[in-house]
């Protein structure tokens, strides 16, 4: 049991800062306030002892140190309080800011180790259960300290019953333990299945047009159901061990308090011990019963919110495999020429570009066309740095694209993709994500020709948009995404199937755009549309991941 709770501790301290003054705060006052209730039975001992042998003014001298004790325990008690509230707030607010800065940090390949479920419980639960950690670590070593103190006052008093007492409650300790370790590997399972719910929830909700349109209901509640099953077995199983270890296991202490209560009855009758001496040992093997139901139930919350902590940590600590370290930060990116040379790239030990050579330039847009899954998409996403390539060279400006320093090369290239993506926030709001400056805003949307529709709406820039953009249209997305990325101070342009679900008047507009862009960007566009087509300077043909030929629509 010490061994791991120290590995956990540990664990904790690293991830939450042992700095933490607030935390120093609350160690202080707890040591001091349970070092005040390990006194307070002895100030309640000799008052007895002293009314006994009529000893008044003795008597009156401990009951004013016991006032002066209940004072300050409960002065020190509100300390405890007061600043495991500020940690608390300040361990959340920590913690979430670190999951959401390695949520930005994700590749494309995290669903294989983190699915989104897990993610988005870890943000909430995961992090209340962390906070309260360093409160049961604590719990257990003033409550390991509590029970060496009473075990050497019975040691002291008769080794015999000190003895009795180490074993009843090692036995106790045993068993409890068992019990929790069990309830904690359950726990962990039960967290599994509710990680499961919760992906499951979140994808309907994505797909719910999908969901009702093809009749998926009853098939998708056969795989709720087998989840919640497995969740509510856990449960149980979680449940039976604590309850368990609260009744059942507790009988060892309860009757071993019996058999104390003889043997001591044994030493009062043959005047081995006093009155009053019984009366604080039974009054310390109560407290030892007492705080050995603490630590375990301590132990057992401990290794239990262990489970939260791990999760957080796996989360925090996600590396991706294609993530580099940050580069020379004085290149700068000044054409916005890009030049593959020779690249090859493997996913899952599958060939997907193999030998790929080609130049997109600025004032120039190049499209790259191909059947699905010829490699087009992996393009952009080596260009965005979302994987690494395994053998050749990209370079921007001539310089290799992996020399930018990471924040740079983001700047650099932007991107708008098949699938929109727009928060639930305001149009100013989501723009603002991008740049604030609202009179380049208001620019860029005119530039796109979204901003005279946006002047239509209630609200103009400041209407809300609703969950899944159901209040715009897929061309009206469409162009508003564009506006965010030309908001970006990038020179290369990234489009990815942007005009798959527009209309033909909305795509002829899409057309004029680019035209007009291409004078100040580098353009590459992933397409199938031929009137896009008709409307580029090169044109790139993949298959099977390699290029088939470069050339012109005319051509």
């Amino acid at each position: 049991m010490l061994k791991e709770s120290i590995k956990i501790g540990k664990d904790y301290f690293k991830l939450i800062s042992i700095k933490n003054k607030y935390l120093i705060l609350f160690i202080i006052c707890y040591i001091i306030s349970m070092t005040i209730n390990l006194i307070i039975p002895i100030f309640t001992s000799l008052i007895i002892e002293y009314i006994t042998k009529d000893l008044y003014k003795e008597t009156l001298k401990v009951i004013s140190l016991l006032s002066i004790s209940y004072l300050l325990h409960e002065l020190f008690s509100y300390g405890i309080y007061h600043y495991y509230a500020i940690f608390f707030k300040n361990t959340y607010i920590n913690i979430h800011q670190r999951i959401i800065n390695s949520i930005y940090q994700l590749d494309e390949e995290f669903g294989k180790k983190l699915s989104s479920g897990k993610i988005i419980n870890s943000s909430n639960i995961d992090i209340i259960n962390i906070s309260e950690i360093s409160s049961d670590i604590f719990d257990i070593i003033i409550g390991l300290i509590k029970l060496i103190i009473i075990l050497c006052i019975f040691l002291k008093q008769n080794i015999f019953l000190g003895i009795y007492v180490l074993i009843i409650n090692t036995i106790y300790t045993y068993y409890s333990y068992s019990c929790n370790k069990k309830s904690a590997n359950h726990s962990k399972k039960q967290r599994k299945y509710a990680d499961e719910l919760t992906s499951l929830t979140s994808q309907v909700l994505t797909g719910l047009k999908d969901v009702k349109s093809y009749n998926m209901g009853e098939k998708l509640n056969k795989r709720f159901k087998d989840f919640r099953k497995n969740w509510g077995k856990n449960y149980y199983l979680k449940r039976k061990y604590y309850f368990t270890q609260k009744t059942l296991i507790t009988l060892i202490i309860k009757f071993g308090k019996i058999i104390l209560y003889a043997f001591l009855l044994k030493l009062v009758k043959e005047k081995i011990i006093t009155l009053t001496i019984f009366l604080v040992l039974i009054s310390y093997y109560e407290k030892f019963k007492t705080t050995i139901e603490e630590v375990m139930n301590y132990n057992r919350s401990l290794i239990e919110k262990s489970i939260s902590m791990y999760r957080i940590i796996e989360i925090i600590n996600y590396k991706k495999e294609t993530k580099d370290k940050k580069r020379n930060q004085n290149i700068k990116c000044r054409e916005g020429t890009i030049e593959f040379k020779n690249v090859y790239f493997k996913y899952e030990n599958k060939n997907i570009l193999e030998n790929v050579s080609f130049i997109a330039k600025k004032n120039q847009i190049t499209a790259i066309i191909g059947e699905t899954g010829a490699g087009k998409t992996t393009i952009l996403n080596l260009l965005l740095g979302f994987y690494k390539i395994d053998k050749g060279e990209i370079t921007v400006d001539k310089n290799n694209l992996y020399d930018y320093e990471i924040e740079n090369r983001n700047k650099i290239i932007t991107v708008v993709n098949q699938k929109t993506f727009l928060f639930n926030m305001s149009i100013k709001e989501n723009l603002s994500l991008i740049n604030e400056d609202e009179k380049k805003q208001i620019e860029t949307c005119k530039k796109v020709g979204i901003h005279n529709f946006i002047m239509t709406l209630p609200e103009k820039y400041n209407t809300i948009l609703k969950e899944n953009t159901i209040n715009l249209s897929g061309g009206q997305k469409q162009l508003l995404t564009l506006a965010r990325a030309l908001l970006t101070p990038a020179k290369i342009i990234l489009l990815d199937e942007v005009t798959s679900s527009l209309d033909p008047i909305t795509t002829k507009n899409i057309i004029k755009l680019l035209q007009e862009l291409k004078k100040e960007y580098t353009i590459i566009i992933v397409t199938h549309n031929k009137e896009i087509m008709k409307n580029i300077d090169n044109l790139i043909l993949l298959k099977n991941g390699r290029i088939k030929s470069t050339y012109n629509y005319k051509e």
